[in-house]
This record gives C-alpha cells, structure tokens and sequence, in this order.
C-alpha cells in the first residue's frame, strides 16, 4: 500500500522537512475558515467574569451564527465530553440543550471524540449516536490495533451531530506530526474517520464508495496515496498561525459578538461579517498556548500549529485534492538498481578524485531532481533512501577499492622492487592494470649477460668471498639496468637477464638495452681483479615476444617468452665463436645505428633453427665523449675484409682482416674469420654457399 518510510526515515523525514518549509504553496482551495480560542478571546472574556471552560451557550452562538451565514460545515476540535456545570445565572443542562438543539438544527456540525488503541471495540459507544457511521471499507486495509473511544462527545450532542471524527494525531518518533490515520480500525466492525475525513465525507453523498487500493485510498473517484504503513501524507502549504499563514484566522470572541450584535441590529457592522462563513467550512478550536492544543510539525519551526490547523489542512488537501505522491515502485527499484550497479561502475572505472567529483554529481542530481519534482508537481522522490543508497555503496565500494589496491601495490612492490628502478614501481602501482595474469604479444628487447671465466674465479675464491664478489657483480649490473629503465627478469648463476619495453612503453627500447650493455662491460672490467682473466658476454634480441604474469594465481613471474627471447640467449653464447662481447640481431641494429658503432659479424643459423640472422658486434656509443677515430678505420678495414670473404676472395680477405690488427691487436672476429678463410682454402665451400654459418652450440 503506497510507498515505504521505514528503511531511511531520518534522512527522509529531515529532506522532506525542508521541503515543506521552503518550497511552500499557496492554499488553492479558499473553503476553510478557522475561528481560534486564542488569548485575546481568553482575556476577553476573563474581563467579563467569563472564565474558561465557558459556557455551551457560546458554542451554541457562534454555530447558528455560521449556520445563518451559509456555512457549509462547522467542525469543533474540541472534546465536549463533560456536562456543562451551573453558573451564576446560567445553567449548565439548560447551556448543554440549547447547544444540541442547535446542532440537530443546524446537521452540519462535526464533533469530535479521542480514542487509544486497545483490544477492545469502540462501536457499542457509537450506538448511542445513530447519525454516526462506522465505514465497512472494501480492499485489504492497513493493520491497525482497535481503538477504544476514551473520550467522546455526550450523548446529546453525539446525537445532534452530523458526523464524529477523531482527534487523535499521532507524532513520529521524533514528535513531529507529519502523516495521520483517515480511519481507524474498529475490531470487526469496520473503521471510524479522523475529524478531517468525517468533515471531508460530510461533503459527500451518503452513498459514498470507500475502498483500500494498492496505491491508498479511495473515495468515489478519488485516489488518495498512502504510506506503506496506511498513514496519508499531511500536505503542508505554509507556515501556521494567525499571520500571514495558510488559512484566514478569526478570534472567537470576536465572531461571538459579531452574533449578538447582528442579533440586535441586522444592519450593524460586525468585527466578522456573516460574508466570512458562506460557504465555508468552520473549524473552531483553541490556539491558545495554556489550552494544549499547540503541535509540533515540520512548520513549527516557522509558526507554531494548532491541532484544529493541522486538521484544516488535511481537510483541505482531500478537497482541493492537493496530494504528496510518489514515484511508482518499479521506478524507484530502476533507480535504485541503476544507483547500485551504475556506482560499482563508477568506482571500478575512475580515479579516486574523478569518482569523487562524479558521486557529488550524482548526490546534486539527486538532490536536485528531488527538489524540482517536489516543488512542481509535489512528488516526493524518497531522496534520502537514494542518498544513503549511493553513499553506502560508493564509501563501501571505494574503501574495498582502496584496500584491495593497497594490497595489489604491497604485492606489485613486493613482486618487482628488485627487478625494475622504484620510478617503474610507483607508476605500476599507480597503473596495476598494466599488469594482468597472462600474456601478450608485445615488440621489446630483451639482454642476456654472461660472465666469462666465472669457473676460474668460483674456483679460486673462498665461498664467502664468491658469494661477496657474486653479490657487488649482480649489483652492479643491476644498478645499470635500473639506471637505463629497464627490467630485471631473473637472475641464473652469475648470469642476467633483463628486457626492456614493458611494464612500461618505451619507444626506444633497444637503444636503452645496448647503452646498458656497454655500460656493463665497462663496470665488469672495473670490478674483476687484474689477474682475473674474465668479461662479461651479452646477446641482445629486438622483435616480437610474450611478456606477462606467467605461472599459477598463487605464485607467478614477470616474464617474457619467444623464439627473440631464445635467440639473445643464443647470441650472448655466439661471443665465444667471434671472442666479441656484445652480440646484437638485424631488428637491434636498425633501431640503433644511428647512436652506436656497430659492424657485421655473421649470417648465423643458431642451434635449433633454420633461418638465418644477420647479428652485429656492438662496440661503441657515438658520442662526443667517445674517440672513435680508431674504431671507425678498424670498422672499415674490416667491412673491405668481409666484402673479399663473401666473395670467396680467401686471400684478400686474410690480408685485410690481417691489417686490422694494426689497430685491434687481438680483434676477435678478424682473428675468426682468417681462420674461416684458411679452412675454406683447403675446402671450399659448395656453389649455393651464401656466407651463412651454422652455431653448432648453445
């Protein structure tokens, strides 16, 4: 029945509050005039030795006074449930009679009774009122504990009466009265209005068509939205009280003498006309603050509410049919599904400080969306259920976010602070996405080192001492790596292996890899004792390969795969064949020869494979340091050399690698190639032979 303030009442009751407050309507209606016992008719009549409670017989004037002015209805809020008592010349039954015979004159007042929930029925009490209905309601009503009537009109009047409502209006947990019962259930029986609903079904036939509906109530044809609990909504318009506020207010002592004077006098002017009343509905009871009847509601804050104004408002809501309403629930359960799928969304696929900006884009949205739908067309979007909705599922959402970041950040830390520089490390601990179970294809370059004549010195080394010198070596190689943005991928003996281009993109891989390795060589030589015969070997591979988390979720490695990788590995180990100490491929050495000196050693098959590969000895780094006069003569000698090798000019060939040692006294592929010349001397190669030379090792 209606829609839900259960789950999100606080925050709801607050938003909703203020809403009322500051967005307010004018009362479209104009039908509902309310005469207060207030102060200034307290006072007025204390002067006059009339002290409260007053006599029946003021009530009696004042009702034929709005009767012979055309009033439509006149509701008392107020409790008549005592006899009056006697008084200086005035007696109370005689006061008490002509009150009711005015009433059952009139048959358009409206009484009011109190009641409190209870096992027991009130309806044996309305027999002694046969004018008074109790309601058999169609449709499955709200539940509702039976009410007992614990104060009632008497008898007289309850039988001159044309209806009964009740008086009761029950705050929220926190003493505000925002919503009230229009019925109240009667154990069997059937339900009793509230005072605003009796004089509301007062203005309706007898034939009236009541019914419980999924939605709320109706009434004829009259749909009245309801809360889930069965409670109706209280429409407020403006602030209450006698200024300025919804409805016109009038003093009861005023309207009293008003009646006796126009008694005496029809042509008399009156404080009240009889002009204010016609066609009115009167609701007459006390603001007087001594008198009890001042509420607190979500206006209060602006005016304080007498009870009867509140009961005028919701009397005035039913007539100009100025209702709260909802969404339907399939629209707020979208939202909400949009709120709870749309927010994890947003929290997986932005930064921090972007889904933050973006929550309080939505939290404005809704809030905002909220105010203009209720301010137009008074919907009241339950805003503080969406509110606590997105923000639980963002402040939720982003603290496991954060935490399980913070996690992945410890376990990238952890699984590459030893392999790439800590500037790596910040950016893929800023970017994890970077790094995935599983591989991809992606172009790098990879570097294999080995040191030679490592035996020699494991052997003539104490093991402490190896494990010291092992550690400075690997360190400094390491430091190299790290210098040169680059990957560490492990460590096998006194060997590395290290690549370049992935976590992070680099354009020029390649030339970060060989600067690495000419560097190494350098810090090998600084490091190893003078009478320690040993360098270090590299091969370096440029091309196509996997690269990635390879292994199971409980244990993995940053890793790359493919025959490039294979063929550095086989080029580090082709130095021995050409005594070199840097080995590059063909797809190296275009992206590199423009920064570093380089010539061609070979057009090798490497064990294991049948194509061939042209690889390159790396020897220098062209820059303006670096003297490389004597390298560049040597370089060309030996590219005359080669041109007489390839041409099967054994002879000349010999010659030129021979004069290369002018320059390079133990140049090692010179040295490889005389000795190549000399057994092609004695056996030629066959016809088809293109200078391609099979590795018979790894």
């Amino acid at each position: 029945m209606g829609f839900s303030t259960h789950t999100f009442d606080a925050l709801d009751q607050l938003i909703l509050d203020y809403k009322f407050r500051y967005l307010q309507q004018e009362d479209p209606n104009n039908k509902i005039v309310l005469v207060s016992i207030d102060e200034k008719s307290l006072s007025y009549f204390n002067k006059n030795g009339m002290y409260w409670p007053w006599p029946r017989e003021f009530y009696q004037v004042a009702t034929e006074y709005f009767t012979n002015s055309g009033a439509q209805l006149t509701v008392f809020d107020i409790l008549f449930d005592t006899p009056d008592f006697n008084r200086n010349n005035i007696s109370g039954s005689a006061s008490d009679r002509r009150f009711a015979n005015t009433l059952a004159n009139a048959q358009n007042g409206i009484l009011a009774f109190k009641s409190t929930p209870s096992a027991d029925s009130i309806t044996s009490a309305l027999h002694e009122y046969p004018n008074i209905k109790s309601y058999s309601i169609a449709g499955q009503p709200p539940y509702r504990q039976p009410h007992l009537l614990n104060s009632r009109p008497i008898t007289p009047f309850g039988q001159a009466a044309k209806a009964l409502g009740n008086t009761v209006l029950q705050p929220d947990s926190d003493g505000l009265i925002r919503s009230v019962h229009l019925f109240d259930s009667l154990a069997h029986k059937g339900s009793v209005p509230t005072l605003s609903m009796a004089a509301y079904l007062a203005t309706k036939s007898d034939s009236v068509e009541i019914k419980w509906t999924d939605d709320g109530l109706r009434v004829d044809n009259i749909e009245i939205p309801l809360l889930e609990n069965g409670d109706y909504l209280i429409n407020w318009y403006k602030k209450g009280g006698v200024q300025n506020g919804t409805f016109p207010y009038y003093s009861f002592h005023a309207v009293v003498q008003s009646a006796i004077q126009k008694k005496r006098n029809p042509q008399a002017d009156v404080p009240v006309p009889p002009e204010v009343f016609e066609g009115k509905i009167v609701l007459v009871g006390a603001s007087a603050a001594g008198l009890g009847d001042i509420k607190s509601t979500p206006m209060s804050s602006l005016e304080a509410f007498p009870g009867m104004e509140i009961q005028a408002t919701i009397l005035n809501n039913l007539i100009g049919q100025n209702f709260v309403t909802q969404w339907p629930t399939i629209v707020k359960i979208i939202i909400l599904l949009l709120l709870s799928l749309g927010i994890p969304f947003l929290i997986a696929y932005s930064r921090p400080l972007n889904g933050a900006i973006s929550m309080v884009g939505i939290l404005s949205i809704i809030l905002g969306a909220g105010i203009a739908f209720f301010a137009y067309e008074r919907i009241w979007l339950s805003t503080g259920m969406y509110i606590v909705v997105s923000v639980l599922t963002y402040s939720g959402g982003a603290a496991y976010k954060y935490f399980a970041e913070e996690k992945r950040k410890q376990e990238i830390k952890s699984a590459f602070g030893q392999y790439v520089q800590p500037e790596f490390v910040k950016q893929l601990m800023d970017q994890p996405e970077l790094l995935t179970l599983g591989g991809h294809e992606k172009r790098l370059t990879v570097l294999f080192s080995d040191l030679a004549g490592f035996t020699t010195i494991s052997e003539s080394k104490p093991p402490k001492e190896l494990v010291k010198f092992l550690n400075e070596y690997l360190g400094a190689m390491t430091n190299i790596i790290f210098d040169n943005a680059g990957t560490v991928d492990k460590y096998i003996g006194d060997a590395v292996m290290a690549f370049w281009g992935a976590p992070i993109a680099q354009d020029n891989h390649a030339e970060l890899a060989c600067r690495s390795a000419l560097q190494m060589i350098e810090k090998v030589d600084q490091l190893t004792p003078q009478d320690t015969p040993t360098h270090a070997r590299f091969g370096i591979a440029t091309g196509n390969m996997i690269v990635g988390n390879i292994g199971s979720f409980n244990r993995f490695n940053y890793t790359v795969l493919g025959d490039n990788v294979n063929l550095a590995a086989r080029l580090e180990a082709a130095n021995k064949t050409f005594n070199t100490k840097a080995m590059i491929a063909e797809p190296t050495y275009q992206q590199i020869k423009d920064q570093f000196l380089c010539r061609q050693l070979d057009l090798l098959v490497v064990k294991g494979k049948t194509e061939p590969v042209k690889v390159y000895e790396l020897m220098a780094e062209k820059t303006s340091e670096n003297d490389l006069t004597s390298l560049k003569e040597a370089t060309e000698i030996y590219n005359r050399a080669m041109e007489y090798y390839l041409n099967r000019q054994w002879n000349q060939a010999i010659k030129h690698f021979s004069d290369v040692f002018d320059i390079l006294p133990e140049d090692g592929p010179s040295q490889t190639y005389i000795e190549r010349c000399e057994e092609f001397k004695n056996t030629p190669p066959p016809d088809d032979w293109n200078g391609v030379f099979h590795l018979k090792t790894k």
